[in-house]
C-alpha cells in the first residue's frame, strides 16, 4: 500500500512538474510575482487592507524567490509541491474518514485531475490554500477523538494561514464548526479544544472582519459576472470533471455525458446507504461532514453575490478535495455491488482526466505572450512605438521581450458610463488622445489583448485602422501583434 501510495505521488509530480510551462503566464501570475516585492512594511500593510487578496502568500512567494530564483519554472514549482501535500493530506484524512478504498480511488482522482494540475501550474495561492485547509481539517479530526494540545494549534494556525492567504478562505470557519459537531466519535474533552479554538480565531480574524462583513452586503459593482446558484455549481461540476479545457471537449453533449459520468458518483457517495447501520451511520455522518465542506462555501457565495458578485471557479478550489472524496464513495459503493460497473467508471473517468491533461499541456490557452515579444523583437526598428491595450499587459510582455520606455504608450480607457449607462467618451475624443501618444511615429505596434475590458467599442484599433495602414497582423491565443505604419504621402 505504501508503495502504490508513493507511485501515485510520483505520478502525480511527473504529470504536474513536466508541463509546469507549457503554458504562458497570464496577467493574475503577473500580479502575483510584483507583489512578492512590494517594500515589506507595504506587505505587512496588506495583511489587513480593504479588499487585499491573498498577502500572506505573497510574502511566501517572496522567500520563495529569494531561495530558487525569478524564473518561471522555478516560482511555479512553489505550487507543485503544495499540491503534492495537499494530495498527501487528502489521502491522509480519507483514509481516516473511510478506509485505504476510498482513500486510494481518492488520490488517483486527485492526482490526474486536469482542474488540480492546472492550478498547480501558476504563481498563485490555489494549491497553498488548499494545502492549509486539508491541514486544519485532518487536524481537527484527529483532535475532536484524541483532543490534544498541538493538534488544537495546527487547527488554529493552518486556519489563521488560510484566511490571510486568500480573502474566502474564512469561509472555513463555519465548515470546522459543522465538523466538529458532525464528529460521529467526538471526546467529551473535545469541547474545551473545539471552544479554544473558535474563540482563538476571531482574534486574528477581527482585523479583516471589519472590512469583510461591510463588503460583504453591501450592493456594489465587482467585475465578476453574474450567476445564479446552479450555474455557479455548474461551472464547478464542469471545470472538476474535465478541467480548464472545456471547449476541446467538442459537441455540448460529450461535455454533459462526460459531467454526469463524474457527478454521478459523487451523489451516489453522499447519498446511496453502504454498510450494516452500526458502521453506515458513521458513513453517512462523516458523508455528510465532507457534503458541508464542499456545499457550504458555495452557498455562502451564492448569498453574498446576490449584493455584488464575487464568484469564480478558482476560489473554492479548496472545496475539490471533498468532491473527489464523495466521487470515490460513489465509485466504492458501486464496486461492493457490480466490481465491473466500478471498473468501467473508473476507466472512463481516467480516460477524460488523461484527455484534458492532453490538451492543457499541448494546447494554448493562457495568452502567448511570449510568441508576442518573439515576433515584435524579431522585427522591431529603431523609433517604433509598442502601443498596449489593455495597458496592464506591458508587464506581461516584459517577461519575454525588451520595453523601452521611450517606445512604449498605453492606450485610453474608453469604457467610462454616465449614471444612464452611456459612454462618457466619444470617437473624436479617443482619437486627439491616441494622436497625442503615437505622436510623429511612422511604425505603430498595437500589443492587443483583452481590449474590451478597456476599449469594448474599439476606438483605438479603429483611429489606427483609419489613420494607418494595416502592415502586419499576427494572432496567437489570447493576444494580437498589428502593426501599422504611416501611409506614404
Amino acid at each position: 500500500m505504501h508503495r502504490r501510495r508513493l507511485a501515485l505521488l510520483l505520478m502525480a509530480f511527473a504529470v504536474r512538474a513536466s508541463t509546469l510551462t507549457a503554458q504562458g503566464l497570464w496577467r493574475d501570475e503577473v500580479d502575483q510575482w510584483r507583489f512578492a516585492f512590494l517594500p515589506f512594511s507595504e506587505l505587512l500593510s496588506n495583511l489587513t487592507r480593504p479588499g487585499w487578496n491573498g498577502p500572506l502568500y505573497s510574502m511566501v512567494l517572496r522567500g520563495w524567490i529569494a531561495l530558487t530564483g525569478e524564473r518561471v519554472y522555478a516560482m511555479r514549482y512553489l505550487s507543485v509541491l503544495c499540491g503534492l501535500l495537499f494530495l498527501a493530506l487528502g489521502y491522509a484524512l480519507a483514509r481516516r474518514l473511510w478506509d485505504r478504498r476510498i482513500a486510494w480511488l481518492g488520490l488517483w482522482l486527485m492526482a490526474l485531475s486536469p482542474y488540480l494540475v492546472w492550478y498547480a501550474q501558476e504563481i498563485k495561492m490555489y494549491t497553498w490554500v488548499p494545502m492549509l485547509v486539508l491541514t486544519a481539517l485532518y487536524a481537527l479530526d484527529r483532535a475532536c477523538k484524541t483532543p490534544r494540545a498541538g493538534l488544537w494549534f495546527v487547527v488554529f494556525l493552518a486556519t489563521t494561514l488560510a484566511i490571510y492567504s486568500h480573502i474566502l478562505a474564512a469561509l472555513l470557519i463555519p465548515v470546522l464548526v459543522l465538523w466538529f459537531l458532525l464528529h460521529p466519535a467526538r471526546a467529551r474533552r473535545a469541547w474545551i479544544g473545539g471552544l479554544m479554538v473558535a474563540a482563538g480565531l476571531t482574534l486574528p480574524y477581527l482585523p479583516l472582519l471589519r472590512w469583510q462583513a461591510a463588503l460583504a452586503w453591501m450592493p456594489r459593482e465587482t467585475g465578476f459576472p453574474r450567476y445564479n446558484l446552479g450555474q455557479m455549481a455548474m461551472a464547478l461540476l464542469n471545470g472538476w470533471s474535465v478541467g480548464i479545457s472545456q471547449g476541446a471537449w467538442g459537441r455540448q453533449g460529450v461535455l454533459i455525458a462526460a459531467m454526469v459520468l463524474t457527478g454521478g458518483p459523487a451523489l451516489l457517495g453522499l447519498v446511496a446507504p453502504r454498510r450494516p447501520f452500526d458502521v453506515g451511520r458513521i458513513a453517512r455522518q462523516r458523508a455528510l461532514s465532507v457534503a458541508t465542506w464542499l456545499l457550504l462555501p458555495l452557498l455562502a457565495i451564492w448569498l453574498v453575490s446576490l449584493r455584488g458578485p464575487i464568484f469564480t471557479d478558482r476560489y473554492l478550489i479548496w472545496s475539490a478535495p471533498a468532491f473527489y472524496m464523495l466521487v470515490a464513495l460513489g465509485i466504492e459503493w458501486l464496486w461492493c455491488r457490480h466490481r465491473g460497473t466500478a471498473w468501467l467508471a473508473l476507466g472512463l473517468m481516467t480516460v477524460l482526466s488523461v484527455h484534458g491533461l492532453w490538451v492543457q499541456a499541448s494546447v494554448p490557452i493562457k495568452p502567448q505572450f511570449a510568441q508576442a515579444a518573439a515576433v515584435v523583437g524579431a522585427r522591431r526598428e529603431a523609433g517604433d512605438l509598442l502601443l498596449f491595450q489593455i495597458p496592464y499587459n506591458r508587464l506581461v510582455y516584459e517577461v519575454y521581450g525588451d520595453v523601452y520606455d521611450d517606445d512604449v504608450a498605453e492606450a485610453p480607457y474608453t469604457n467610462w458610463r454616465d449614471a444612464g449607462g452611456g459612454y462618457r467618451l466619444d470617437a473624436d475624443h479617443v482619437g486627439r488622445e491616441v494622436r497625442r501618444l503615437v505622436a510623429n511615429r511612422d511604425r505603430v505596434w498595437l500589443i492587443y489583448s483583452e481590449a474590451r475590458l478597456w476599449d469594448e467599442r474599439e476606438l483605438v484599433r479603429g483611429w489606427l485602422d483609419t489613420t494607418y495602414e494595416l502592415a502586419e497582423a499576427d494572432h496567437y491565443t489570447g493576444v494580437s501583434v498589428l502593426l501599422y505604419v504611416r501611409p506614404a504621402r
